[in-house]
């Protein structure tokens, strides 16, 4: 009773991508924000690579100073933090794919 279901070809944002915020579309930017908004009322710093993420794709001549700065003097958290954050956008163009 398995179904296959038919995939697409589909290129996936790389970890270590610079341009990565610039190529979230403003509507995953705004859920971005809302999610790090929702994750700021978490204990923890859950929500905070949202909330930096969803600012870099409204703002990002601001946020990518600052991106640059957290990822040069924290590049370890830096890294773990931005995990779920691009497993989520991942997610978003797997389902959602965007068109041309």
């Amino acid at each position: 009773m398995s179904e296959s279901i038919p995939t697409t070809q589909i290129s996936l944002i790389p970890v270590a991508d610079p341009t990565f915020a610039e190529s979230i579309p403003k509507e995953a930017g705004l859920f971005l924000m809302l999610i790090g908004i929702g994750g700021i009322l978490l204990p923890g710093p859950v929500g905070t690579p949202f909330l930096l993420l969803g600012g870099a794709v409204f703002f990002p001549k601001i946020f990518r100073k600052l991106d640059e700065g957290i990822q040069a003097r924290f590049p370890e958290s830096y890294r773990q933090g931005m995990k779920p954050v691009h497993r989520f956008v991942n997610d978003l163009e797997r389902r959602y794919p965007r068109t041309s």
